[in-house]
């Protein structure tokens, strides 16, 4: 893999299911095609995988990641008051979370403490701002209380099918950009859960300590 922050993109075109693509051309050879998987089937992939996870085989898994809406819904809990966090899966080795996002609503601008984080975008637009500590500092060595300083980094968008894997000391604050005209969905996979992560204020770069909380699915 690449340095820590660096972002993974997944191809644009990703085949869904058993769907069937264009056949080759005569004498040219087949392109096999890539099973698509529900969030479940994506939980026991990721639970085959080798320990230690590293990023480029979690981003190849949830890559696949196509769930149909009768999986999906039980976790589609949204709020006019936040984003919110509805727990799908956790055990000791990585947790799965449903995230649901009205327009104009955000996270807190965030590390990942020592986590793999793998983001695939199912609805919506997904607009991720990126920032980095005044003189190259890590956001691990940042103390509860502390004032930092905050720099910005590259704003990017990604659209439904993109799957996005950063690594624990990424900063950035992710989010439905405000006016848009339609909600957010997004899966997010932490390996292994985070428990407590680092927060920034953004005007004066303060540093606090967070843990995060989640929704149970809808029966």
């Amino acid at each position: 893999g690449g340095p820590a922050g660096e972002l993974i993109r997944a191809p644009r075109g990703r085949l869904v299911g058993a769907r069937r693509a264009a056949g080759p051309a005569r004498g040219e050879p087949s392109v096999p095609q890539i099973q698509t998987l529900s969030l479940a089937a994506t939980r026991d992939a990721l639970l085959d995988l080798p320990h230690p996870f590293t990023r480029q085989a979690v981003q190849d898994v949830v890559a696949r990641l196509e769930p149909d809406e009768a999986e999906l819904a039980p976790y589609l809990n949204f709020s006019p008051e936040s984003y919110t966090r509805t727990l799908f899966y956790r055990g000791p080795r990585f947790e799965t979370l449903v995230l649901c996002w009205r327009p104009g609503q955000a996270s807190p601008i965030h590390d990942h403490a020592a986590s793999i984080c793998s983001m695939a975008v199912l609805r919506g637009v997904c607009r991720s701002e990126g920032f980095v500590l005044a003189g190259g500092r890590a956001a691990r060595g940042t103390a509860p209380g502390e004032e930092v300083g905050l720099q910005r980094g590259p704003v990017e968008v990604y659209e439904a099918g993109r799957v996005v894997t950063v690594v624990g000391g990424d900063i950035h604050r992710v989010g439905n950009a405000p006016g848009a005209d339609r909600d957010l969905v997004t899966v997010h996979f932490y390996l292994p859960p985070i428990t407590a992560m680092r927060c920034f204020d953004e005007e004066t770069g303060r540093c606090r300590i967070v843990e995060p909380e989640s929704l149970s699915p809808r029966c």
